[in-house]
């Protein structure tokens, strides 16, 4: 579902146009009688919201200010045809041509009004009040910006008010001050609604993509630790043994019933281990999943418990394992290697210590005979990915071998090197 939240009238406006679009079915919408109700009102529908569709920009904020995901927000702009709207009907009330009366003005950027002003070759000045104090941290309220307001008016800054905020409008309407609301053009809030509606689709077909998870680790708790994860996100257990086991869900499963659940890796690695993988069917899940229980340790890596067991988390998906692939691939033309390669390398630095090693050591766990990983080293040497750290005396006689330590954090993020 959508939810929308907002005043009364502009509630009532989208959720209009929503119908007129074929997409008012997907709509839960919630009123506030003043903007401070924001949280409250949304914390209602939240759980059952993909996404949410905020009236203006305060009431966005506020929310994005008590935590709320921004990646789940959005909210109607007041773009330039709403403030063109607004100057157009002040000069029908004056009859010098160029010349409006002072504004204040609220909620818009100045950098939008400023704009307004150039293209209309208006001469007369604004002033715009800021939405969010300069407090620490940031504070949002109707009456700090009615009182502002007040004062441009009161001091002679400022000969009318324009306000995007309706109960702002009405306070200073009560209050007899001359005072015109910014309300959004249908087009606008059609927009808004069509980004809104796509944000859904994709959600929901982001939801429905395969999801495998490849459980592995200390074989006695294994069995049990399946059952618990095919239980808990609805799965099915397609393949056990040989120290894994498979089950296949949705992604929408693992988003509700596992993700909530993860905290950050503590001290003590867990002896069991799920790598998950999402694509468009269980092969390429699956395959994804084998990738992900490659990959070497990141900052990404979480932890969950089930039924008192503790397992190590990692998922990747077909865009990330692109993204990837399209690092080796970079890494790979800057050493002038193939990207298989690139690859291997990961796996390599798992059985030999990064911070100290023979070209022997490289060779054996790299399976390649001394002289070719010694011709790698020396590349990787010269690009800064391997440095030398002195020497290490053969068991028997002969020369003695040079230690070589593995940037791990260059070859990972090359960038990091710079």
């Amino acid at each position: 579902m959508i939810g929308v939240v907002g005043p009364d009238d502009t509630v009532s406006l989208i959720e209009q146009i929503a119908h007129e679009l074929g997409i008012g079915a997907v709509l839960m919408p919630v009123r506030y009688s003043a903007p401070e109700d924001t949280v409250r009102v949304l914390r209602t529908i939240w759980p059952a919201c993909v996404s949410v569709l905020f009236s203006g920009r305060m009431p966005y904020r506020l929310a994005m200010l008590a935590g709320f995901p921004a990646d789940r927000l959005d909210y109607i702009p007041h773009e330039g045809t709403d403030l063109f709207r607004i100057l157009a009907l002040a000069a029908l009330e004056t009859d010098q041509v160029g010349s409006l009366p002072s504004f204040s003005f609220d909620t818009i950027p100045e950098r939008d009004v400023a704009e307004s002003y150039q293209e209309l070759g208006l001469r007369s000045g604004f002033r715009v009040i800021p939405l969010e104090s300069d407090d620490t941290p940031p504070r949002i309220d109707a009456a700090r910006i009615e009182q502002a307001h007040r004062a441009l008016v009161e001091s002679g800054a400022a000969e009318r008010c324009a306000t995007c905020i309706r109960d702002v409008y009405e306070r200073l309407v009560a209050a007899g001050l001359p005072a015109m609301r910014i309300d959004h053009s249908r087009n606008s809030v059609r927009q808004a609604l069509l980004r809104s509606k796509l944000r859904h689709d994709l959600n929901e077909a982001e939801s429905s993509q395969i999801a495998a998870c490849l459980i592995s680790g200390d074989t006695p708790a294994l069995s049990l630790a399946a059952t618990a994860i095919e239980r808990l996100t609805g799965g099915r257990l397609v393949e056990s043994g040989h120290g894994e086991a498979i089950i296949l869900t949705t992604n929408g499963a693992l988003h509700r019933t596992i993700h909530p659940i993860l905290h950050p890796l503590s001290d003590e690695m867990p002896t069991l281990a799920v790598s998950v993988g999402v694509g468009i069917n269980a092969d390429q899940a699956e395959a994804l999943a084998r990738e992900a229980s490659e990959r070497p340790p990141s900052d990404h890596d979480r932890v969950f418990e089930v039924d008192s067991a503790a397992m190590f988390y990692r998922i990747i998906d077909r865009n990330e394992a692109r993204d990837a692939r399209q690092d080796d691939l970079e890494l790979s033309q800057m050493l002038d290697v193939p990207s298989t390669v690139i690859h291997k390398l990961v796996s390599v630095f798992r059985t030999i210590d990064p911070n100290g090693f023979t070209a022997v050591e490289f060779a054996s766990a790299y399976n390649v005979q001394p002289r070719s990983a010694r011709r790698l080293l020396t590349t990787l040497k010269d690009r800064g990915f391997v440095q030398e750290q002195g020497s290490r005396a053969k068991d028997r006689a002969g020369r003695p071998q040079t230690v070589y330590r593995m940037f791990l954090d260059r070859f990972i993020s090359p960038n990091a090197k710079s």
